[in-house]
């Protein structure tokens, strides 16, 4: 072997001993930081954290339900909030390259018999939250049949679809609804079948039930634990490893091509939300991707930059309202601040 040759090597070998140095070291304060932050009462829940393509950090921290005798592990699932309208978005964007749909088509096209208000919304403006559906009223919705009744009776939206930006359930609603009439399967068949399994994910929940083992309960302050029905149908469930997985799978386009990620990543316009939350692209290359998502007391954090080969997953089942706040003081040790 030459001089250089070797020198190369021993350089190479030197500074992979010091990344590898630096990031046990960099694990070690994130370990202390959060395992401070449960002892203050500030966090309950499970984190997983990837620098450089490598999984530094995977953390079960506190109780999996109300009841203080449960420990989580790492292999909890965690309701996510609107972090589980991606599953729908991709759905959608699978189906228009499958030839089956077209974002540009009206919801009359799928739903003839509702109001006149259909004809002129898109299935782009559900993505992007421009339909101009008012929100679900919360107070008279508690299934999706009482939903359908709401939607058949509205007689006028808030503003002319496209033009505006208002985001609201009802156009994640009608999306879910689309695809199972598109597919003729059950929208939670759907993504297990044609999302989850595709991906590998082998753990993931659409719809969880008490009898469904290692979900992780929500609870409050008070230690009063919430139950797990839902007014609208259609909530995936994950735990962290799959969670890692769906994370990858949109940096990778491994369901959908660059153009279709680019319709639901980019939204409307500035601090507003897609079909895949926020988040940025150069080219055909995914440079971040941000959502958050909550529901009771679940609440969910996916951050990702892949230059950085960084993905931060904050699952919590106590919501304090801080995941931004928490990801922040992790991104400040991971880059050394």
């Amino acid at each position: 072997m030459s001089y250089n040759r070797s020198l190369l090597l021993f350089i190479t070998l030197f500074l992979l001993g010091i990344q590898t140095f630096a990031q046990k070291n960099k694990a070690t304060l994130i370990n202390a930081y959060l395992d401070k932050t449960h002892q203050s009462g500030l966090f309950n829940g499970n984190i997983l954290i990837a620098d450089h393509g490598k999984i530094i950090v995977k953390k079960a921290i506190g109780y999996a339900d109300a009841s203080k005798k449960n420990l989580l592990t790492t292999e909890y699932r965690f309701h996510i909030g609107s972090i589980a309208k991606e599953f729908d978005a991709v759905g959608m964007m699978m189906l228009q390259e499958q030839g089956k749909l077209n974002i540009n088509d009206k919801v009359s096209k799928f739903f003839p018999n509702l109001p006149s208000w259909a004809d002129h919304i898109s299935i782009k403006n559900l993505l992007q939250y421009t339909s101009g559906l008012p929100d679900i009223n919360w107070k008279t919705v508690h299934s999706d049949a009482d939903h359908w009744k709401d939607l058949e009776s509205l007689q006028k939206l808030d503003f002319e679809p496209g033009s505006n930006y208002a985001y609201n359930n009802n156009n994640t609603f009608l999306r879910r609804r689309i695809i199972e009439k598109v597919t003729g399967i059950p929208f939670n068949k759907f993504v297990l079948q044609n999302i989850l399994n595709k991906v590998g994910i082998n753990n993931g929940l659409v719809d969880p039930t008490d009898k469904d083992p290692l979900m992780a309960r929500s609870f409050d302050n008070n230690f009063k634990q919430d139950g797990l029905e839902v007014p609208i149908s259609g909530w995936t469930c994950l735990n962290l490893d799959d969670f890692y997985k769906w994370a990858q799978c949109i940096d990778n386009f491994c369901l959908i091509n660059p153009a279709s990620t680019r319709e639901i990543i980019i939204p409307f316009g500035p601090d507003q939300q897609a079909g895949l939350g926020n988040g940025s692209m150069e080219a055909d290359k995914v440079i971040s991707h941000i959502h958050d998502g909550s529901a009771i007391h679940y609440q969910a954090l996916l951050k990702t930059e892949t230059q950085k080969g960084r993905t931060i997953i904050i699952l919590s089942n106590q919501k304090q309202g801080n995941v931004y706040e928490i990801a922040e003081a992790i991104e400040n040790i991971l880059d050394g601040k």
